[in-house]
């Protein structure tokens, strides 16, 4: 069996310098946190044997009204917390990168609007921010082909994921399948277009020659190597 190989150690930043990140997104992206809420996240460092078990400051947006033309809702003018949360932390990713790939990319271009997704059922989504301590390596085994199908579960990541990579952009840029898994988003259904929605699943990988971040789309029933889906 191929062994892991080890990632880099300057990958990810501490509980502080993420709560600085999310103080200073939730002031410039008008997310309405309370600072409260911001003040009470227990900061104490961990430590994890698995140098891929990581604690981050993940964020979970309300849902917003008031019309597409301002929201990038639905027609009837509200978008629900779960595209916001996606389409807010990937926007602030993809600001950390060279440069970046959607799979929804044509439409998304000619008529923006925030990620067609949703939660996998039996995952809810409490908007609010919150520490929580994410498995970026789940079932990931190196050299050995693995179908997300069969990985999904309520314990399933989704908008942790885009926090990471808004947090971590070297671990971002550090996929490679070898030392750092590509992910797949497996707590996340796609949801256009709609005939589709159980059959596919986001991923996110860093495509080294075009030094791009792709969130890309691909069949739950496709088998591939050097993908974790991670875990909270």
């Amino acid at each position: 069996m191929q062994q892991r190989g080890e990632p880099a150690p300057d990958l990810f930043v501490p509980l502080t310098e993420q709560l600085d990140n999310v103080r200073r997104w939730n002031e410039d992206r008008d997310w309405g946190l309370p600072a409260a809420e911001l003040d009470a996240i227990d900061l104490t460092p961990r430590t994890h044997a698995d140098p891929l078990v990581v604690d981050l400051i993940a964020v979970y947006l309300d849902d917003v009204h008031g019309g597409d033309d301002v929201h990038g809702g639905d027609r009837d003018g509200q978008l629900d917390g779960v595209r916001r949360t996606c389409h807010e932390l990937w926007a602030i990713a993809s600001q950390q990168q060279p440069k970046t790939w959607f799979w929804d990319w044509v439409r998304d271009r000619y008529d923006p609007r925030p990620k067609p997704v949703r939660l996998l059922p039996g995952i809810i989504h409490w908007p609010g921010v919150r520490r929580m301590t994410v498995d970026l390596g789940a079932h990931w085994v190196p050299g050995q082909h693995i179908r997300p199908s069969s990985l999904r579960g309520p314990d399933s990541a989704h908008a942790e994921i885009l926090a990471a990579a808004a947090h971590f952009p070297r671990w971002a840029r550090a996929m490679d399948g070898v030392s750092v898994p590509y992910i797949w988003l497996s707590g996340y259904q796609v949801t256009h277009p709609e005939e589709s929605t159980h059959l596919r699943l986001p991923g996110l990988a860093w495509v080294e020659y075009r030094k791009t971040l792709s969130f890309t789309v691909d069949r739950i029933d496709r088998a591939h190597s050097g993908w974790a889906s991670p875990v909270v």
